[in-house]
């Protein structure tokens, strides 16, 4: 195995990139041959700007690469890699493969092959519809929910049931607001309407672009979609808005939904009169995690402690519950 850190073929610096083998970095920039970029989140862009200057290529899917255009992250065309799930490209005696990762649209796991070492990264995942990566020799895990006391006590499906609910009745008396991360707005979109609900959905330009291709990759249609400024305050229209925009926006007239995977006190908490948190979270639970691992079954495992909560409590699980040696990094 090519030694990073401590004798593994894989580590997380201190910067926050995902070191793989020799060749890749992920989710961060420490000047290596190949960038891989899991998902469009601001948290796993960084030092993406450094990267296309020193990178060979940008390496992310198709919808992935869509996004970070609509957001303004830019690519020099020469650099990007465009990779499909499953489809391998050899870079400098190192095999990189996309697997797929069920988190927000175009989401990707990473594994890198070579000579001696097979190793892999969650990026952020959830269950199901992530396939865990087997027969590592190391496996980098995303642990945001990272110990048992914020293990939600309902499953997704429970949430997007209330949500769905709460919206209906909402649009009985006038606008609904729903506030989250991009990403999580556009696959709710989606949900929304596999749920039936019917009426207009409206958000700013951005992210009415976002959910055109989130559509496309889960070939579910979300119109009508308009942008926000064609909404009347009291008209029965689904608003999405990034969830930065929550505290300015919550005095409007209708009913004001939160997504947010930290609300544990119920799957749906009344915040005040026209406000609701709900409880839903595009991040592996920790049962979740344990899951993952537990089928994967790595020969080590490195928790990401630079995005993920109490990744040194969840190392130490990893070891007493699965007997697999684990570590928290950086």
């Amino acid at each position: 195995m090519r030694p990073e850190r401590g004798g593994l073929p894989a580590a997380v610096s201190s910067r926050g990139a995902i070191l793989l083998g020799g060749r890749v970095e992920a989710d961060g920039y420490a000047g290596r041959l190949v960038r891989v970029v899991t998902h469009a989140h601001e948290d796993h862009t960084i030092g993406l700007a450094s990267s296309s200057r020193r990178a060979l290529f940008v390496v992310a899917t198709p919808v992935t690469l869509r996004f970070l255009s609509v957001l303004g992250k830019r690519v020099p065309p020469h650099k990007v890699l465009e990779l499909d799930y499953d489809r391998p490209v050899e870079v400098d005696g190192e095999r990189l493969t996309l697997r797929r990762a069920r988190h927000i649209a175009g989401s990707a796991q990473v594994e890198v092959e070579g000579s001696g070492f097979r190793v892999g990264y969650t990026g952020d995942f959830k269950l199901p519809g992530t396939p865990p990566m087997r027969d590592l020799d190391v496996l980098v895990v995303d642990a945001t929910y990272g110990s048992p006391a914020s293990q939600r006590r309902w499953g997704e499906w429970d949430a997007i049931a209330a949500l769905a609910s709460l919206v209906e009745e909402g649009l009985r008396m006038g606008t609904v607001y729903i506030y989250g991360f991009n990403g999580k707005l556009q696959e709710v979109m989606v949900e929304l309407r596999v749920r039936g609900v019917s009426a207009p959905f409206a958000a700013d330009p951005r992210t009415v672009q976002l959910a055109r291709i989130a559509s496309e990759f889960y070939g579910v249609s979300v119109d009508p979609l308009v942008t926000h400024d064609k909404v009347v305050d009291g008209e029965p229209v689904v608003v999405f808005a990034h969830t930065s925009r929550f505290r300015s926006s919550r005095r409007r007239p209708g009913l004001h939904l939160r997504l947010t995977g930290m609300e544990l006190r119920g799957v749906v908490y009344r915040v005040s009169d026209n406000v609701y948190n709900v409880s839903f979270s595009d991040h592996a639970s920790f049962r979740e995690v344990i899951e993952y691992i537990e089928e994967a079954r790595p020969r080590r495992v490195i928790v990401d402690a630079y995005r993920g909560r109490e990744a040194r409590f969840t190392a130490k699980y990893i070891e007493r519950r699965l007997g697999i040696p684990a570590e928290a990094q950086p």
